[in-house]
């Protein structure tokens, strides 16, 4: 039985490597200059077994440890931005700064790639709130979760990398939607519905058959926004939807035997 596992697992990781691939492609790197060698370069490799003197137990790892609190901060300053308050979010900026840091230890091509374009976009998000730039604050704030997101790939993080696809796309829609681009809000839609299909087997796994009816509903609804308006409205929903995915993903095995899927 455990070999027939393994070949479903694998496609799954496949798929959410490649979906954040995209997700990387379509939001960081299209630009005049845009490389195409150097965006496949940061692609995460599904297969590769990450190793490193710094994981640690069932617990969670150093660098796991160290992401979220990256995150944690970007997303801090996300708020505050969307709040208007960008002089808290110019001293969470000092945070974030020495956490990112905090991970010049990682020893493998991130080194190459996105521990460099995290750094760019960092000083980026400091330009923009010096400027008092509401969008660019939002937007380097959250592009600053995706790099986390990529950067925590190769080591099967607890909470799988598909739930930070979908916040990283729901605070977009805030983004967009709050200038009425809805015209980039459709596309945006799309990359979540190919986040949530990956996800959607490993809730399974997980008992979470409660929430995956409850987040295909939020889904559905998504899809069938036209307005801003309901995009927003619906994205919030979603977003709020992430914090009991991460609950669950977060629960230790049960006594049951109940078994954690393992995540890309």
């Amino acid at each position: 039985m455990q070999r027939t596992r393994e070949p479903r697992f694998l496609l799954t990781s496949h798929l959410t490597a490649f979906v954040l691939f995209v997700l990387l492609v379509a939001s960081e790197f299209c630009s005049p200059h845009f490389d195409a060698q150097a965006a496949i370069a940061i692609a995460p490799s599904p297969t590769r077994q990450q190793t490193s003197p710094l994981d640690g137990g069932p617990g969670g790892s150093y660098i796991e440890t160290a992401l979220g609190s990256l995150t944690g901060y970007a997303e801090d300053i996300f708020n505050l931005a969307l709040a208007g308050n960008l002089e808290r979010a110019e001293k969470r900026l000092d945070s974030l700064k020495k956490q990112a840091v905090a991970l010049d230890c990682i020893q493998d091509e991130a080194n190459l790639t996105l521990l460099p374009r995290l750094k760019r976009t960092i000083a980026d998000l400091g330009k923009a709130i010096s400027a008092k730039n509401v969008q660019e604050t939002l937007r380097k704030a959250n592009r600053v979760t995706l790099i986390a997101a990529a950067l925590a790939v190769p080591y099967k993080p607890r909470i799988p990398t598909e739930v930070s696809l979908l916040e990283y796309n729901g605070r977009e829609i805030e983004i967009w939607s709050a200038v009425k681009r809805v015209d980039k809000l459709s596309g945006i839609t799309l990359r979540m519905h190919l986040a949530w299909q990956t996800l959607m087997p490993k809730l399974i796994q997980y008992n979470g058959d409660k929430e995956l009816k409850r987040f295909s509903e939020l889904m559905r609804r998504l899809e069938q926004a036209r307005t801003a308006e309901e995009y927003d409205r619906v994205s919030k929903q979603i977003l709020a939807g992430t914090e009991t995915l991460e609950a669950i993903f977060a629960k230790p095995i049960t006594e049951s035997g109940h078994h954690k899927v393992p995540h890309p």
